[in-house]
């Protein structure tokens, strides 16, 4: 669910807020942190709920029932109604080795739980009235809408590369300038990136791409050491007909549909026009984010619909059961002789009756 913020009407969701009541009531301090805090000062749309409180997971356990999930880094979760809230204890991290804490520390100090936070942006806290509290006095950064790192970004982003990509989504789903530190620093420790496993990266370029950071990422040069040689694309809505644009030498993992649409759009990018046979093949939705891309008039793809004489093989005139029969071919064959029949249809070489075919299958 969505809360909106309009100017000073603001709204903590009530079953949200009385997690942070039942918290105080408990004797622990309780405040609503990150996303949730960020998205109102920046007035976003958010359904972002972390709790950062002094309670150990030990008390929070025995405040709210055992968790669903394991309490990892301090962090037990809460599903409530349709609500999906982390509650973490303040702590304090030393120590990086395979981009993760090795030395995590609880602690009841609300400024030194800031401190081990990545961007200044994350460091700001909310009570249950709705009321901001800012333990580093960084609240004029984000005003001015400025990303800029807490501590020195260089050591920031050795600790964890992955938050080069980060401050990359903040900047282009917020609109932010990313401090002239964190612009040096990346150029230094981009390189880093590279000891990323490939599923961390794809997370964070997938949010990149739909928030049309690509310009970000040819600017800082990160183009290179993500294994990426396209220089330009055109921004759709839709994730797969990025991806379509993009030529890398290296092995992202997607699910085994989104790289079936990605090859489809791309080959039809790769052909420079859309037909018949294309868009039967691919469907009026894909073809259409290639009329995009290519800035193709909508016109000639919807002329083109209205055009197919059939749209896929259930309009066929007789089944594909039928077909088998009258043909005694099966199997990969079958596969073959479907393909030659549906392209004599769609070059109009054919006509989709029940006569033409039996005469084409019997020939």
């Amino acid at each position: 669910m969505l809360y909106n913020v309009f100017g000073d009407v603001f709204l903590i969701p009530i079953v949200v807020k009385n997690i942070l009541i039942k918290l105080e009531e408990n004797g622990f301090e309780a405040y609503l942190v990150g996303g949730f805090v960020r998205d109102y000062l920046l007035n976003r749309n958010t359904n972002d709920f972390d709790i950062a409180t002094n309670a150990l997971p030990k008390d929070v356990i025995e405040i709210f029932g055992p968790s669903k999930k394991k309490i990892e880094y301090g962090s037990y979760n809460l599903k409530l109604d349709d609500f999906n809230v982390d509650i973490t204890t303040y702590r304090k991290e030393e120590g990086y080795k395979n981009c993760k804490p090795v030395n995590l520390e609880y602690t009841s100090n609300l400024i030194l739980d800031a401190k081990r936070r990545d961007f200044t942006i994350n460091a700001l806290y909310m009570n249950k009235n709705g009321e901001i509290i800012d333990p580093l006095e960084v609240l004029e950064d984000t005003k001015k809408k400025k990303l800029k790192m807490i501590g020195n970004s260089r050591i920031r982003f050795q600790e964890d590369p992955v938050r080069i990509l980060r401050a990359i989504r903040f900047a282009c789903i917020y609109d932010l300038k990313l401090d002239k530190d964190i612009i040096r620093a990346i150029k230094k420790e981009k390189k880093n990136l590279m000891l990323l496993s490939k599923e961390r990266i794809k997370k964070e370029l997938d949010l990149i791409l739909l928030n049309d950071g690509f310009s970000y990422l040819k600017r800082l040069h990160l183009l290179a050491v993500l294994g990426v040689e396209s220089q330009k694309i055109v921004y759709v809505e839709d994730l797969a007909g990025l991806w379509a644009q993009i030529i890398t030498n290296e092995e992202y993992p997607k699910a085994k549909n989104f790289k079936k649409r990605e090859k489809s759009i791309a080959d039809q990018l790769n052909c420079g026009t859309i037909d018949l046979l294309s868009l039967y093949k691919n469907g009026y939705y894909d073809t259409r984010i290639v009329c995009t891309i290519l800035k193709i008039p909508l016109k000639k793809l919807d002329k083109l619909e209205a055009s197919l004489p059939i749209h896929s093989r259930k309009d066929l005139a007789y089944s594909i059961q039928e077909i088998e029969q009258i043909s005694n071919v099966h199997g990969k064959e079958l596969g073959s002789l479907l393909n030659c029949l549906e392209d004599a249809i769609l070059k109009g070489k054919l006509e989709n009756t029940k006569e033409s075919i039996e005469l084409f299958l019997k020939r």
